[in-house]
C-alpha cells in the first residue's frame, strides 16, 4: 500500500488551523425571556466569554424603542441591565466592532473601555442615535476584557420612555494569534512529526 504524505504546505496550514478562531455574536440564539417575564441575562460562557449585567432581549417585541432600531439580525440583540454599566471578558482576544444604538435617548454618549489584565489600555467615547444603528469599529487588540459605561443623552420624542440603556448587535470577535515564537514551535513539531512519521513507513533496504 502507498501512503501519500500531505505536502509541507498542507502541514503549515494544518499547524495554523488552531491559532485564529473568529466569531459575530448575534445572540440569536438565546431566550430572550426568563421564568417570570424579566429579560433574560447573558450566562457566563455564552460564545466562551464571561458576561456582567447583559441581557436579552427581541428587539421586533420592542416598537417604539431604539431595541427595535438596534436589533440589526433578527431577533435578538443585548444590552446593559437598568443602564447601568456592563462588560465582558474571557481569554485575550481582539474586539472588531459591533452594531449600537440607544434604547431611549438620542445622542447617549458611550464609553467604551479595553483592559490587558487591570491595564486600560483603550479608551474610546462614542455617540449613539435612538432610531439607527451604528456600526462602531473598535480595533482592540489583544484585550481580556470590555467595559461599557453609558450617559447622558436627551429622550427621543417618539419614545415613551428615558434611559441610559444601549443596544448591542452583531459583534465580531477575533480570538487572539499566538506570538511569532509560539507559531514557530508549533510548525516545527508538525514538521517533525512528519519526518518521523516518513522515516517510521519507510521500508528498510
Amino acid at each position: 500500500m502507498k501512503i501519500k504524505f500531505p505536502s509541507p504546505a498542507a502541514v503549515i496550514l494544518l499547524a495554523s488551523a488552531g491559532l485564529a478562531l473568529g466569531t459575530t455574536i448575534n445572540f440569536d440564539n438565546l431566550a430572550a425571556t426568563a421564568v417570570g417575564g424579566t429579560h433574560a441575562n447573558i450566562a457566563n460562557g455564552y460564545s466562551g466569554l464571561n458576561w456582567n449585567n447583559f441581557a436579552v432581549i427581541d428587539g421586533a417585541d420592542s416598537p417604539n424603542s431604539g431595541y427595535q432600531a438596534g436589533t440589526v439580525s433578527s431577533k435578538n440583540a443585548a444590552f446593559n441591565g437598568s443602564g447601568a454599566s456592563a462588560s465582558f471578558s474571557g481569554a485575550a482576544f481582539n474586539l472588531n466592532s459591533g452594531n449600537f444604538a440607544a434604547a431611549w435617548n438620542d445622542n447617549l454618549m458611550l464609553e467604551v473601555k479595553g483592559y490587558v489584565g487591570s491595564t486600560l489600555t483603550y479608551d474610546n467615547t462614542y455617540f449613539l442615535s435612538a432610531v439607527s444603528s451604528t456600526l462602531i469599529t473598535f480595533n482592540f487588540v489583544d484585550v481580556d476584557q470590555v467595559s461599557f459605561f453609558s450617559s447622558g443623552g436627551t429622550q427621543d420624542i417618539n419614545y415613551a420612555y428615558t434611559g441610559t440603556q444601549f443596544v448591542m448587535d452583531n459583534l465580531t470577535i477575533t480570538a487572539t494569534v499566538p506570538d511569532a515564537g509560539s507559531s514557530a514551535l508549533m510548525l516545527g513539531a508538525a514538521l517533525t512529526s512528519l519526518g518521523w512519521l516518513r522515516m517510521k513507513l519507510t521500508p528498510a533496504g
